[in-house]
């Protein structure tokens, strides 16, 4: 079990996950336009005179900066497609440009779908893993079909590099999403538990209530607040006024009071202050006998609405 936390708004929840979410992609965007840096120089001092491809990671880079900065100044609508598209966009034209659905800037399609399904919606998840599918079958029938340039395909260090960046960017998106979702986790369980404490002591407080209403040797009579309709008595009120539980149990508070005037009067006090003092009054009993009694109520929030709760003892002899 974890600690007793206090309760908190869940649309303050959802928004704190919201955050998260927002500086993950900061730092997946700010990762994209670094390593698309690194790996342009790579590029340019690593590749064969004239089989530089440097211009295509300058391009991702400058598109990863781009979405940081759509991120920085709220702009929040378009960052995400602007990335996703970019990746596909930036993944087709190295792909052509080294002639092989071979190359390793293939992964980067996984990227593009790890990345739409983080930040983008259902829909657009689905629309990102189709147009991978697609722009990789067209490639791959392109390639079979010698409509590409002739690939070299060397296992060479700019090969390792493309792929590690890749992993790594993955990784690192997922490990940043992975802690958002944890928290907003441990958060909502953190809200169940200390509801269902709550609950387990409002239950606990409603069965000590129950057993002192029922024990209690003094007539204690519920209604509702809206209606006066009686929803229970105790035993002790059967026992005093004859009345069966399942009998009283609907009728119309009103039929207790010999005199309607009097009853009036002590639900107008009722409402105005919330509860009433001892008031001596005359009421009726099952068999049509009148008795004098003190009469006290007060209103009491319960999950239905607003209950009274009202005591009645004999009234002392007069003199």
């Amino acid at each position: 079990m974890l600690d007793s936390q206090p309760l908190e708004d869940p649309a303050e929840i959802e928004r704190s996950h919201q955050r998260a979410l927002s500086l993950s992609l900061r730092w997946v965007l700010v990762c994209v336009t670094l390593m698309m840096l690194g790996m342009a120089l790579a590029d340019h001092l690593l590749s064969p005179p004239g089989e530089s491809r440097s211009y295509i990671s300058l391009s991702m880079g400058t598109v990863a900066l781009l979405s940081y900065l759509l991120v920085r100044s709220d702009r929040r609508k378009w960052e995400s497609p602007l990335m996703v598209t970019g990746v596909m966009m930036a993944t087709t034209w190295a792909v052509y440009s080294y002639g092989s659905v071979r190359a390793a800037s293939t992964f980067a399609f996984l990227g593009a779908v790890v990345m739409a399904g983080t930040y983008l919606r259902l829909r657009a998840l689905w629309v990102t893993a189709l147009a991978g599918v697609l722009l990789l079958g067209a490639l791959t029938w392109a390639e079979a079909s010698g409509h590409l340039p002739r690939a070299r395909l060397l296992p060479d260090m700019r090969y390792w590099l493309m792929g590690s960046v890749i992993i790594l960017l993955i990784g690192a998106q997922l490990y940043h999403t992975r802690r958002a979702n944890d928290e907003v986790y441990l958060r909502h369980l953190s809200q169940v538990e200390e509801r269902m404490r709550l609950e387990h002591e409002r239950d606990q407080s409603m069965r000590r209530f129950r057993r002192i209403f029922l024990l209690n040797p003094t007539a204690l009579l519920v209604q509702t607040a809206n209606t006066q309709a009686v929803v229970e008595v105790n035993p002790a009120f059967e026992r005093s006024f004859g009345y069966r539980g399942d009998k009283v149990t609907g009728m119309h508070s009103a039929a207790l009071w010999a005199d309607e005037r009097e009853w009036q009067e002590h639900r107008k006090a009722l409402i105005e202050r919330g509860r009433t003092d001892w008031q001596q009054r005359r009421w009726r009993r099952a068999d049509g006998k009148e008795v004098d009694v003190l009469v006290s109520s007060e209103l009491s929030e319960d999950q239905s609405g607003m209950l009274i709760l009202t005591t009645v003892i004999d009234a002392p002899p007069a003199g």
